[in-house]
């Protein structure tokens, strides 16, 4: 391999990021400081002066779509390692291979199944608050296990989600880098320029994208706000029990494993008090599955709520699945004629609503993080919500609350359900 000289001349501001020594790292930082420009260089000057035995070195730079790695980073790895004698341009794979052999590849967070067993010496995981919590917790994390690897998260607040919850624990961990940069004193823009800014923006916008303020809902939040007032009063906490002597339900949002979501409430008087949030795998993927997995729980369940589209007399394969399965009680809510009727039962029930959050913090998430965004025709400006990993958990929710609007929340553990062919016994716990 021919010799090579880098030289990173970084802003002052980012100078102790290139210089840590811990393994993780947590960048908040405003928008146009450079952090994507800044942790390329980085990712470039590992690849080219690490060394260990073993197959070549791997990283990557992660964001939530290919369209966004390609439009933000791609143009700064091609700068980059243009004068790089001897480098392998794939532009079809947006990859790079160094004269060392060490590849420095763009991934999409919304595909992180594609990332399952591979290996990284190092990954930079940007605007990681738009991506699926699992991404990280179960395909990304166990990656950089072979050869010890880094990651950096890289991202401007967007509410209280996986990516706040990684900057607390950066503040709170001695093993992680932290940094939080917000405008009013990097120096990175003119202080005429972000004036003007200022001016032209919302007083909330302003706070969250350039003094990174975790506090206010990303744009569009659904339903960020109402969660925030549960937070202040208390009613998302360790403390919400539930009680044997009511029956307790289930919503469901199914579809590919990892899409199927699960709540799992009871309504106590005026109170809903939401008990678990449950994620499909594939491990757990059909109405069999799910169906001995919630049977094991020590609930007594009144019923089980599910898609209209799910429905048996619909061509869904999931009533007939979970009835034969073992479940009583399933029965499909009626469709709705527009997505936002269940949200609005949903946001003016919220107030009623508890959480236990040990069990819900999964389906918490995503219900911070669901939002809309503005879809104009010519004619007509429209606030569509976003189909994402949030909207799973967030479509099951809608669910629950579809089921209580339309009064269906009878005890219907003892009514018999006629199937067609022998019940499948699934051994397990059926309640108290």
């Amino acid at each position: 391999m021919p010799e090579i000289t880098i030289e990173i001349r970084p802003r002052k501001q980012f100078r102790s990021y290139l210089e840590r020594a811990a393994r993780w790292a947590c960048l908040v930082v405003h928008r146009r400081a450079g952090k994507t420009y800044i942790c390329i260089q980085d990712l470039l000057a590992k690849a080219l002066t690490h060394s260990r035995p073993g197959p070549p070195l791997r990283y990557a730079y992660i964001a939530p779509t290919r369209d966004q790695a390609k439009d933000i980073a791609w143009g700064y790895l091609l700068s980059f390692t243009s004068q790089i004698p001897g480098v392998e341009i794939n532009r079809a794979d947006l990859m790079v291979t160094l004269p060392n052999g060490a590849t420095i590849r763009l991934y999409s967070g919304e595909s992180y199944e594609r990332m399952r067993g591979l290996y990284f010496d190092g990954v930079v995981i940007d605007e990681g608050a738009d991506m699926d919590p699992a991404a990280w917790d179960s395909v990304i994390r166990p990656c950089l296990t072979d050869y010890n690897g880094w990651a950096t998260f890289i991202g401007t607040p967007k509410g209280r989600n996986a990516f706040w919850r990684i900057h607390l624990q950066s503040l709170q961990d001695s093993s992680w880098f932290s940094l939080i940069l917000r405008a009013s004193d990097s120096g990175l823009i003119d202080s005429s320029e972000l004036s003007e800014l200022q001016k032209s923006m919302s007083d909330s916008m302003f706070k969250q994208e350039f003094e990174c303020d975790f506090s206010v809902g990303r744009p569009g939040a659904i339903y960020s706000r109402s969660l925030e007032h549960a937070r202040q009063q208390k009613r998302i906490n360790d403390d919400v029990m539930w009680f044997k002597e009511l029956p307790v339900y289930t919503a469901f949002d199914v579809g590919a494993p990892r899409n199927q979501k699960v709540w799992i409430f009871q309504p106590c008087g005026d109170r809903i008090n939401y008990l678990e949030s449950l994620t499909g795998s594939e491990d757990c993927g059909t109405p069999a599955d799910w169906a001995g997995r919630l049977m094991s729980k020590q609930y007594r369940y009144g019923g089980h709520f599910i898609p209209h589209d799910a429905a048996a007399e619909n061509g869904g394969l999931w009533q007939d699945g979970l009835i034969r399965g073992g479940l009583t009680g399933v029965t499909a809510v009626r469709r709705q004629v527009d997505v936002w009727d269940g949200i609005n039962y949903g946001l003016d029930a919220f107030p009623r609503c508890f959480f236990n959050v040990s069990g819900c913090s999964d389906g918490l998430e995503a219900l911070d993080a669901y939002h809309s965004k503005e879809e104009r025709d010519g004619m007509t400006i429209r606030d569509i919500p976003v189909h994402d990993w949030s909207s799973h958990y967030s479509d099951a929710w809608s669910i629950s609350h579809q089921a209580i609007n339309a009064g269906m929340l009878i005890d219907r553990s003892s009514i018999a359900k006629k199937i067609r062919g022998p019940v499948k016994v699934v051994s397990g716990f059926r309640g108290l």
